[in-house]
């Protein structure tokens, strides 16, 4: 299964001082949800801290609870400097790359780098309720509206594509194409309508969160994974590692182990 990985803690140890990060796997909505993860203060002092989001493919919808906010957004690159509060409290549910396609009917670009007020998808959704309720509370609530945003729904092929293409990436973009027998001009179009992505970033995506999650898991050194990800050589590995982390894989696991 495509579950990426994403490290504030890790990648800025003033967030790891102020903000706890907590991530939930849910298996009654595993079919769309890879988790839902919350961001809760350990400090009282209002302090303005960087966010580091690595990209993932992935659309999530959001609440900033404090300020009163809820929509999709997703990164297509790296974000080092996203600001928030320290005293703030936010939750999300990160969605399966192609799902906020198939739940919405919206194009994927519509909340991909962007910020997409919930109230732009769904009219009926009342927020003054929802914000009304103690944080807990809200919690439940937001559960509650992503199982009946579900109910009865399958995933289709391409909410499933990256949890089938992560457990073997394709080499090139030719391969992807052969393997999805599609053209390349009909998999550019699928792509951007389904994950707001062009086929080459997915592919260079998906191959460098496996890198992350071995990496982060402790289980391999950086030369080891060449062959499992089928970048073509280390310097070419540790460029796309450090463009997505901001540090070299040596530099990573390193502070992971500490």
């Amino acid at each position: 299964m495509y579950y990426p990985v994403q490290i504030p803690f890790i990648l800025n140890q003033r967030f790891a001082e102020v903000i706890r990060y907590t991530e939930e796997v849910s298996q009654s909505l595993g079919d769309f949800v890879i988790c839902f993860w919350e961001m809760t203060p350990l400090t009282k002092r209002e302090i303005e801290i960087d966010n580091v989001i690595v990209t993932d493919g992935c659309i999530d919808l959001v609440v900033e609870y404090d300020s009163k906010r809820i929509g999709y957004a997703g990164m297509s690159k790296t974000e080092f400097h996203y600001k928030i509060d320290s005293a703030a409290r936010c939750m999300g549910a990160r969605l399966k790359p192609g799902a906020f396609h198939q739940l919405t009917g919206l194009p994927a670009g519509a909340a991909m780098d962007t910020f997409l007020p919930l109230d732009a998808v769904d009219e009926a959704f009342d927020f003054d309720a929802f914000f009304a309720l103690p944080f807990e509370r809200a919690k439940a609530r937001f559960k509650e509206y992503l199982s009946k945003l579900t109910r009865d729904k399958a995933p289709d092929k391409f909410t499933l594509l990256f949890d089938a293409l992560s457990q073997s990436p394709p080499i090139t973009t030719r391969d992807l194409y052969t393997r999805l027998h599609f053209s390349s001009r009909q998999c550019q179009r699928l792509f951007a309508k389904r994950f707001g992505l062009t086929p080459q970033t997915a592919l260079c995506l998906i191959r460098f969160q496996k890198c992350l999650k071995i990496l982060t898991g402790g289980k391999a050194s950086p030369s080891d994974i060449l062959n499992i990800t089928a970048y073509y050589d280390q310097s070419h590995f540790i460029k796309d590692f450090k463009r997505n982390v901001g540090l070299t894989p040596f530099e990573l696991i390193r502070r992971y182990k500490r």
